[in-house]
């Protein structure tokens, strides 16, 4: 250690540039100078002592709700994959109001799929289409409107589900029948067909 030091040109415009490009000021060169304090950074830079970093917590802020209403202009007909044959229930989109509150939305599960259970979405399809209900679920144009809407919407409403369209259960080439279902992916509202 060499006790005749003298901070050079050179060496204080290094130390200068160093302050500088960590956002530093004279007000920090004024605490490292005093007590002990470059000492404690010698033995750090010297690996005799470790740095430990206090993360100060980050308040975050409550995203103030978006409004849930959906509108959808249902003289357009939503456009479907190329590979689809025929929607089995078009009527039922024309029908359906050109506005909703998804905040409203309520979730049903098919009794086979309660407690955490699968069940083959033909069953799904058929018990929605034997008891009427196909007119109170969502269709295409619903789910498009959904995911237009975004993640965060997407999250705020159906957070961790699977969002079905069972309104436009469509036929493909080959005789299978399948729904559109929205989900999250990657932070991105996705959506999918499977097979029903």
């Amino acid at each position: 250690m060499n006790s005749e030091f003298v901070l050079t040109q050179g060496a204080g415009q290094k130390l200068e540039f160093a302050v500088n490009r960590n956002g530093g000021s004279t007000t920090d060169v004024d605490w490292l100078s005093a007590g002990e304090n470059f000492k404690s950074v010698m033995l750090l830079a010297n690996g005799e002592a470790e740095l430990v970093l206090k993360v100060k917590p980050v308040e975050l802020k409550a995203e103030a709700p978006l409004d849930p209403i959906i509108r959808i202009n249902r003289s357009v007909p939503p456009a479907y994959p190329d590979w689809v044959k025929e929607a089995l229930h078009p009527e039922m989109e024309k029908t359906s109001p050109s506005e909703f509150d998804a905040a409203k939305l309520e979730q049903w599960l098919h009794d086979g799929q309660k407690d955490g259970k699968w069940v083959k979405g033909r069953v799904i399809y058929e018990f929605l289409k034997n008891n009427n209900m196909l007119e109170s679920c969502l269709g295409l144009a619903d789910l498009l409107a959904i995911q237009a809407r975004g993640i965060t919407f997407f999250r705020q409403h159906f957070a961790d589900k699977a969002v079905f369209g069972w309104k436009w259960v469509v036929q493909d080439r080959c005789g299978s029948l399948n729904v559109p279902y929205l989900y999250e992916f990657g932070g991105k509202v996705v959506l999918d067909w499977i097979l029903a």
